[in-house]
Parts: structure tokens; sequence; C-alpha cells
């Protein structure tokens, strides 16, 4: 009796202690991996109820409660950080030695919740926090004069997803910089705060503060939000990316692109443009060097669907036209994917299930945060039974069941397929807790056989790559082989078109972004786009601020918005501006693919987010590109092959007109020559505030950083001149257009259907489809031509070009009217007081470089007023010895700076002698334009004598 007594004992001892104790050491169980793993615990809320998993489209939400736990390859359970309902872990992320684990930690507050980052020692628990409650950038701006404009008062910072580099530093996302998306879903202060990455110094938790962390934003071209990123085994970072820029598709608009280290050469990965709401997120690497996915509906499905491989680099070019044939084993009639290209080689890891939000074929489960494991496996959260909470699909028999989520492992990862949940090896699945985002604790070497992936030089480490290029000047160089090498036949684009220019067919929504039937022989020239981001300020309110929420509310996408942080409306959220506009002028030579060159090259200023669009003869988009970009100071970018050419083989750069030249385009020659270029000429320098625009068959140039175009300031009155005779009275007017009001009716007048009229985005009204100058009929009756390659005969059912009498128009005031289409019809709300379009709510950009022991340089733009070079101040740290921790900044004595032969470079001769004692340091720098908008940048000496 009393051997089974004791037993007995025992097993209530166990049953009674407190398994989330992080004192408790001890359930026993059996781990078939045979090696240790960290995941999060969370907690299940009960039947039927929802648990809140960051995914895609809500990147924010999160349940309390959800614990770090280290599971041995002995079955050993241990609590590495527990939170009960104080808190949730999220992101973690293990070290290359296998030693730490670096994860988010989110505190409990709702909408108000911060996040910050740690590290913790696996083997003592010692806990390192690595950032802190530094703020938002709200203060950097001049027009934010108050509490009521920053961020921080409607939420706080979320710092998210570390993960170590192999240079020793970290990259996470944050939404540090107080950034606003174009188009934020309902709620724009709460889920539209922008994450972006950054990039840190690891450290020991001593460095508190941005400037000592040096922490920078990575890279300027994520304008919504940036998820997940880690490195891969060449040394770039990849991450998933919400890339809605212009009028593209709203919703999940996310996909896998990858960074250097150093912010620069960011590129696609897989295509941003879906017909379907699809997410590809979650992503790891293989040790074959395979990526596999998640890939899922971002609604009702907890951030799960199916698994997608890609190899890392296909033979040829590295996408197909039209979709992967793959399908599911559940409906061989249904397919993966719906893109109008795809990554070549994608293969569905599991066809049993669906990425749709719908429930789970045969309740077989769903899928989500895949991470590689050791022996080629394939660790994953899998949760059984439907993973669909969405109320339409789960009344219809109670078909609907919680999430169940474990930790699961695919054997085999490089090339096996589960075709049903039996072929999942069970890690841990508790009955009373979800388990997700698996990590393998073993050293990177035992997974891939390096110690750590490869580091990529810096640009700063570089030799300048052009000498159109100064070393540390905040300007790059961009440009393409070829306007002519696209995805087409005979010239004309394979892009789905409709007969009815009204009828969506996905071009500008979601893939293609042609404006009109065009061929070859109608490319013309080039427009740099910048696109600002928007910085956040005091929201106006739907129901508090309704008069100038009347004013804006035509230019909305979605309607539902209930905060406004901007005072401004476009058609597509976004101010966008001129950079520069300039023809392709060496048709005459041929490529070396035997076409026309209709290659370029120009120098932008870095940091800044743009777009390339292609130009007809009358300086009107005939293609836009979809995807923001920026690039970093001294960044070179000529790879691009050709307009949407990803499935074709690229036009070599080196082969082009462009190549051959390493000066700029001589802006006196051509003024001279009234506007006429040489094909002899170099690339265009569009940074020295002096841009050029195309303008009647020549080039003009203005003495502006960036052309703005608006509508009270520039086109009404060019309508009033013109048009006013039959649009000024209410009595004469009988076309709509009313131009006797105030601005705003008119502006509506034109932007808003009728009564009875229905249109399809991007058809706004009859007169606009934006942002497409060549196809509005408000710019043909300017140019008193039908522009778009249709005729009236071609359909029934489209907008045809009236007997409109003559408009003697100027060519300038016509182009000025198709840039403000093209621009998305951009209008200041009538009492903006600062974030207008017009206004200047962009900081300056900063690279800052120290070519000698005894200098600092400074290289600084500014789109809008300008650099106040008078602003420049210089701040100090020592790092070196113990006490210099708790010391505070000191300011650097420099001497008077000196202009250098670039008037964006200035140099600073350093007068302080403590400066010359420097190992470990920090220099930060800050500098205003004109309006009074202040930036920042830092440069670390660390463990350089000097």
């Amino acid at each position: 009796m009393l051997p089974h007594l004791s037993r007995f004992l025992v097993i209530i001892a166990l049953l009674i202690t407190p398994f989330s104790s992080s004192k408790a050491q001890e359930a026993i169980a059996k781990n078939p991996l045979g090696y240790d793993i960290v995941y999060v615990r969370y907690p299940d809320p009960g039947k039927g109820k929802f648990v809140g998993i960051p995914q895609g489209e809500r990147p924010y939400e999160i349940t309390m409660g959800a614990d770090l736990i280290h599971f041995t390859a002995n079955g050993e359970y241990r609590v590495l950080y527990e939170c009960d309902k104080k808190c949730s872990v999220m992101d973690p992320a293990v070290s290359y030695d296998a030693t730490h684990v670096y994860f988010s930690l989110v505190k409990a507050g709702g909408r108000k919740s911060a996040s910050w980052l740690y590290k913790i020692r696996v083997k003592d628990k010692k806990l390192t926090r690595l950032t802190f409650n530094n703020g938002f950038d709200s203060k950097k701006y001049a027009k934010n004069t108050s509490k009521a404009h920053y961020l921080d008062n409607y939420r706080r910072v979320r710092d998210m997803a570390p993960y170590p580099l192999s240079n020793g530093k970290i990259v996470f996302t944050s939404n540090r910089s107080a950034l606003t998306a174009f188009n934020p879903d309902t709620d724009a202060v709460v889920t539209g705060s922008v994450q972006q990455l950054y990039i840190m110094d690891d450290h020991d938790g001593s460095l508190k503060t941005p400037a000592e962390a040096n922490m920078k934003v990575l890279e300027n071209g994520t304008l919504h939000m940036a998820q997940h990123p880690f490195q891969l085994l060449d040394g770039r970072i990849m991450f998933s990316t919400w890339q809605d820029a212009g009028p593209k598709y709203l919703y999940a608009m996310t996909s896998l692109f990858t960074v250097h280290p150093d912010g620069s050469n960011l590129q696609q990965f897989t295509e941003p443009h879906d017909h379907h709401k699809m997410l590809e997120h979650f992503a790891t690497q293989l040790p074959g060097e395979q990526i596999v996915t998640g890939y899922y509906y971002p609604s009702f499905d907890y951030g799960y669907g199916v698994l997608l491989r890609y190899p890392m680099d296909p033979d040829g070019p590295d996408y197909i036209r039209g979709s992967s044939k793959e399908k599911f084993n559940w409906g061989k009639k249904f397919k993966v994917s719906y893109r109008e290209l795809d990554r070549k080689g994608l293969s569905l890891v599991t066809p049993h299930t669906t990425p749709n939000d719908v429930p789970a074929p045969n309740r077989s489960g769903k899928y989500s945060m895949p991470s590689v494991g050791k022996n080629n496996d394939l660790l994953v959260a899998y949760s059984k039974g439907s993973v669909n909470f969405f109320n339409a699909k789960c009344k219809k028999g109670n078909r609907c069941d919680p999430l169940q989520s474990g930790i699961y492992a695919i054997k085999n990862a490089d090339t096996n397929v589960i075709s049903h949940p039996k072929e999942l090896v069970e890690v841990i699945d508790e009955p009373n807790h979800n388990e997700i985002w698996p990590r393998a604790l073993v050293p990177y070497e035992d997974i891939y056989g390096v110690k750590k992936p490869n580091i990529i030089p810096s640009i700063d480490s570089l030799p300048v790559a052009d000498k159109r290029l100064q070393k540390g000047e905040a300007a790059a160089l961009v440009g393409t082989s070829s306007m002519y090498n696209r995805d087409s036949e005979n010239g004309k684009d394979k892009f789905k078109d409709s007969p009815a220019r009204e009828l969506h067919n996905g071009n500008w929504t979601i893939q293609g972004a042609h404006a009109g039937i065009f061929d070859n022989r109608d490319i013309a020239g080039v427009r740099i786009v910048a696109t600002r981001p928007k910085p956040f300020t005091k929201p106006l309110n739907k129901y508090k601020n309704q008069d100038a929420w009347k004013q804006v509310k035509p230019t909305l996408l979605d309607k539902r918005i209930d905060d406004l942080v901007a005072q401004y409306g476009s058609t597509h959220g976004e101010m966008w501006e001129i950079l520069g506009e300039f023809p392709l002028s060496n048709k005459e030579f041929k490529d070396g693919k035997g076409m026309p060159d209709t290659s370029w090259l120009a120098k932008v200023p870095s940091d800044t987010p743009f777009l390339i669009q292609t130009l007809d003869k009358n300086g009107m988009t005939i293609i836009s590109e979809l995807t923001w970009r920026a690039l970093k100071p001294g960044e070179v970018r000529k790879d691009c092959g050709g307009c949407h050419a990803h499935a074709i083989a690229p036009t070599d750069f080196e082969t082009t007109r462009a190549a051959l030249s390493d000066i700029f385009v001589d802006k006196n020659a051509i003024t001279a020559k009234g506007g006429q270029v040489d094909s002899e000429n170099g690339a265009w320098d569009l940074t020295d505030g002096n841009i050029p625009l195309l303008e009647n068959d020549g080039v003009v140039f203005t003495e502006q950083a960036s052309v703005q175009v608006e509508f009270t300031r520039d086109v009404l009155p060019i309508l009033k001149e013109n048009c006013y005779s039959c649009h000024g009275s209410k009595l004469e007017n009988t076309n709509g257009i009313t131009l006797y009001y105030h601005p705003m009716s008119a502006y509506q007048s034109i932007m808003r259907p009728r009564r009875g009229q229905n249109f399809t985005w991007p058809q706004v009204s009859k007169y606009v489809r934006t942002p497409q100058a060549r196809q509005s009929l408000l710019v043909w009756i300017a140019y008193g031509l039908r522009l778009d390659g249709r005729s009236n005969m071609s359909s029934k059912k489209d907008v045809d070009m009236p007997d409109h009498p003559a408009i003697n128009m100027s060519d300038k005031d016509k182009r000025t009217i198709a840039r403000w289409v093209d621009l998305g019809s951009p209008i200041d709300l009538e009492h903006a007081e600062g974030f207008a379009y017009t206004e200047d709510n962009q900081l300056p950009v900063i690279a800052l470089t120290m070519p000698t022991v005894n200098e600092i340089q400074v290289s600084a733009n500014d789109l809008h007023s300008g650099v106040d070079w008078d602003s420049v101040t210089f701040q100090y740290k020592v790092l070196n010895n113990a006490k210099s921790k708790k010391a505070d900044f000191k300011t650097l004595k420099v001497s008077q700076g000196y202009k250098t032969s670039n008037p964006n470079i200035f140099r600073f001769n350093i007068i302080e002698k403590q400066i010359n004692k420097l190992s470990d340091a920090i220099i930060v720098v800050s500098i205003k334009d004109k309006t009074g908008n202040v930036e920042t940048s830092t440069y670390r000496y660390k463990g350089v004598k000097l």
C-alpha cells in the first residue's frame, strides 16, 4: 500500500504545483526533437473566445499573459519570463551562440500599451532591457507645438521583433518616427501608427537613449508596416512589408522584401500585387537556403493559413508570368496564388488546408510562424480545427473552433509536403494553452554550418561608387537600362485590359499601373515623384470637425475612417510631388537588345521615398511604379531592367548610352538651345534646387527642390481664366463643373460623381480617373483631344470625349492641370494650419561622416524650405569609461563651417581637445530647415583610437 500511496502523493503534488510559476522548474515530458527550443505560451481564453495574436493587419493587437518558455532536449519546461496578465512576450529570436533570447515585451494598457526590447540569458534568466521610453519623433516637426500634437498622447512606443545581426547590431521594427499610414483603415490614431525597420547597437543595458545606442531608421522606403525582420545566410535582411502605395488595393498588400544591413539595396522578393487579400508573413530560411513563409488572409484566422516554400535564387528571371500552378488537395480547381507575376519555384508545403478567411477544410487546421530547426526541421505553430471565427461562416452548422495552437515539426523541410496533419511531429500541444513562435535554441552553426550570416560591407566603408557622388553626400543615383524592355508582345503590354475603361480590371489597384492604350512609340520621358511620409499631428475627428471633414470626404478611399491626420485631401491619400521630369533622348541609338536606347540616370536626394513614372509626349503618366523605394547616401541603383519586366531578361545597363557618360546634363547648354537635349549629355541632377520639367518639346528648369500642384493655388485660377464664361454662372452651367462658389465647391464638382452616376475605382468622377491625366475627361477638354489611345467608338460603357468648345490654353497651363491629376488631385483644406499639402512638413535629410580626425562633414538636403546651415549643432558623449556612462552630452566646439564645391555639403573643423582622446564615443549633429523642422544624425566611434 505504501508505494502506491507515495506515488499518489507525488502525482497530487505535481498537479497542485502551478505550471506558470517561474519558481517551478519542472514538468518532464518527451521532446521528440532531441534539441532545446523556446516558444511563447499564450493563455487560452476559453471556448469560443478570441485570443489576440499580432498579425499582418493588426500588429498591435495582443492578449496579455503570454510567457516565454524553454523546452529542453530532455523534456524539461522552464519559464524564462512570466507575464501573468500584466504583459505579453512576443517575437523571440535566439542569439547566434544560443546563450540569449531576444524578445519584445508588451506591457498591459490597452491602446496605450507600450512594447520594449529585451534579451535574457538562458542559463540564469539574467534580463537586459535594450530599448527605453524615449518618446516619438513628433517634436521634430515645427508645426507640432503642444502635447496635443504628439503621438504619445494617443498611443505608446512599440519596439517589436528584435533580431541580432552578424555585425553586432540589432534590427527591429518601431513606430518611433511618429508617422501615420496614408490609408490607415478605420482608426488613424491607433492602427495608423507606421512600423519601420530600425537598427541599433547591441549592448548591456547601459545605452538608454537612441543617440547612445546609435539607433536609426534603417531604410525609408517603408511607409506603412514593416514586420518581423530576420537575417539571411548571405547577410541580407528579409522582412514583410505592407506596400499599399498610391491607389493600390487598400488591404493587405504585404509581401517579402530584402534590404542590406546598412539600409541599401531594397529589393522585392515576392510581388506586392495580389488579386486576393493575402499576406506573406513570418518567414524563415532553411539550411538549403529556401525561404518558407506563412500565407494567410489577415482577418479572422489569427494569422494562420498555409506555408509556401521558395528557392532563394531560381534560374533565369526570378518571376514567371501568371500565377503559380500550385493547387490544394482539397479542391483541385482552386489555385494557391492569384498574382499576375509569381516568384519562380513556388511550392505549397501544406496543400490540405487553406489561407482563406473560411474554416479549414475537414477541420484540418492551419499554420503560422514557421522557423528553421536543427536537422533540416521546420518548426511551426499549428492549430487544429477550423482556425476561424468569422461569424458569417461559423454560424452554418457551428463549424468554427477557438484557436488550438501547438508546436509541431515538419521533417525534411526542404522537400516535404504535408498532405495530412497526421504527418506532423507533435512537439508540445497542451489543451489549456496556445503555443506559438517556436525557435530552436541551438547555435546557428548547428543549423547552417557557419557561425553567423555573411557580413555585407556598408556603403560608408566602400569607395565612392560613381564620381558624380561625393563621399558622405546625402544623395544617390538611380536609373534604368530601358523603358521599352517590358513584359509585352509587339510593344503592347500583356497586362489584362477591360474593354470598358470604367470596369475594374486590377490595373492601378493591383497590378500593371498602365494609363490607357499605348505602345513604345508613345514613351517619351520620365518623372520622379517624391511621396512624402505623413507625420502625426493632432487629428481632425469626423464628429468634432465636421466642416473640415465635409471638405476632404470626397478624397477618402476608406469612408469609414474616424480621424484625419492631415489637412489636405488627395485621391490616394499621399502627398506626391515632382522631383524632376526629363526626356528619353537616346532613341537614335540601340541598346544591348537592339531596341531604341531608353536608358537614363538621375541624382536624387537620399532617404527620400519616391516612385518612377513613364511619360508620353504631353508629359502625362503612361506607366507608374507603385512600390515605394528610397536610396541611402552614396547608393547607386541602375539594376532595373525595365518597367514591369520581372519575368523577362533585363537589358544590361552597361550596354546603354546612360552608362557611357560620367557627367551631368549641362543645364546652361539646354537653356541656350531652347530646351533641347543632346543625346551625349549625362545624368540628370535633381538635387541642386534647379530641377527639370518637360514643357512643349523641350526642357525648362525651375528653381525649386520639388514641384507641387495644388487645386486652389495652381489649378482653380487656370480654370477660372479659361472656363468661367460657361462655368461661372449657375444659370448657364449645364455640364456640372461649378466655378462660382468657394474652391471646395469647385473641387467637389470635379471630383464627385453626380446623382445616378456609378463609377468604379480608380474612376472617381466623370472628369477624373486617378491618378491618370491621360485618361481623364478634364484633361481631354483642356487639350481638346481624347488622349487615352481609344476612340469614342471603342466602347459604349465608358466616358466619351464630348463636343466641347476649343479652349485657348497655354501649354504650361495644360500641363499644370495634367500634373495635378497625375499627382492625385491634391487640395489643401480651407483653413489648414500646417501639415497641409503645400506646407513644409518633412524633415531635412542628413548624412554625417568624419573624413579626417579633426573634421566633421555634414551633408543635408531639404525639398521645401531649404536647409538652415546656421542651425547646425554638435554634441558628443564619451562611452569608454564608467564615469562617462553617467555624463551628459557636451557641446562640441567647432570652428566656422566652410562650404565645399557641393552646396549641400559643409565641413567643420573640430577645436575641442577632448575629441582627440575618444576611443568609444558618439557625436550627434542636428540641423533645421528654414521652417524649423529639425533632424538629428549620429556618428559612432567604437573602439577606434583617434
